[in-house]
């Protein structure tokens, strides 16, 4: 057991839960990549078959394009951050198949793209954790606290991308969408964690950057749950965490004496 101390307040726990994307990595650096590959890819498909966008590109990312049409942010409650590799595969091979393309040679297509792109995240390998955490991460660690990685994202492809980030050898364990029955905000992915750490739901701490990582939290039973919001981004929609920061910095470890 240690203490970690948020905006004043002290709570003893026994082990810290993070999300891996926008909480521990850069979410754009990454998945904003990614993304915007697909939709280049997608969108030529479409024009290819004399098509476009049903809606927008951005309804069907569910997210905020630029001035110069490259995704500039993203919804935290939407297909980006949230959908499984099979979920937004289905949201994307819709759009062609409302192009006049046939369902199999869409999802086919799709999976093709997200493939490609898949291979220069592979070349590229752009993850960058956010500022702070890797020394609170060893604090942690020190303190004698358990941790461990709950993603909407694949066991495989998390460990991967913290492999990339140097962080692999900071976890205890690693718990991604494919691995329970439901994903956030089931407490599936919590209570999984615990269990393999060895610890109560109601000795965790759970931190994400999403109202799912939050509610998962809650449903699971955990000590507190923490919403980050990196870079002075919106807090809107961590309306539901017991305790918000913008980074790093603004938690503690305390060892128990």
């Amino acid at each position: 057991m240690a203490f970690l101390t948020v905006g004043g307040r002290t709570f003893e726990c026994e082990a810290l839960l993070f999300d891996k994307d926008g909480t521990l990595l850069d979410f754009m650096e990454l998945w904003g990549r990614w993304a915007d590959d697909l939709l280049q890819q997608t969108e030529a498909a479409l024009q290819a078959a004399g098509g476009g966008w049903t809606g927008s590109a951005e309804q069907a990312f569910g997210v905020v394009l630029g001035p110069d049409g490259r995704i500039a942010d993203y919804d935290r409650g939407g297909p980006l951050a949230l959908a499984t590799a099979e979920e937004l595969t289905g949201v994307l091979a819709w759009q062609l198949y409302g192009a006049g393309m046939p369902w199999h040679d869409s999802v086919d297509a799709v999976r093709g793209f997200a493939a490609a792109a898949e291979e220069r995240l592979a070349r590229e390998r752009p993850v960058r954790p956010l500022p702070g955490l890797e020394s609170l991460l060893r604090e942690a660690r020190q303190a004698g606290l358990k941790l461990a990685v709950v993603t909407s994202d694949t066991t495989e492809a998390a460990v991967r991308h913290l492999h990339w980030a140097g962080l692999d050898g900071l976890f205890d364990s690693v718990h991604g969408r494919d691995g329970v029955d439901a994903g956030k905000p089931a407490p599936d992915l919590a209570l999984q964690a615990c269990r393999s750490l060895g610890t109560e739901p109601g000795r965790a701490i759970v931190i994400g950057d999403g109202g799912a990582d939050l509610e998962m939290a809650r449903r699971a039973g955990a000590a507190l749950a923490i919403g980050i919001a990196p870079g002075g981004g919106s807090r809107l929609h961590l309306a539901g965490a017991d305790a918000v920061i913008g980074s790093y910095a603004e938690l503690g470890i305390v060892p128990r004496a």
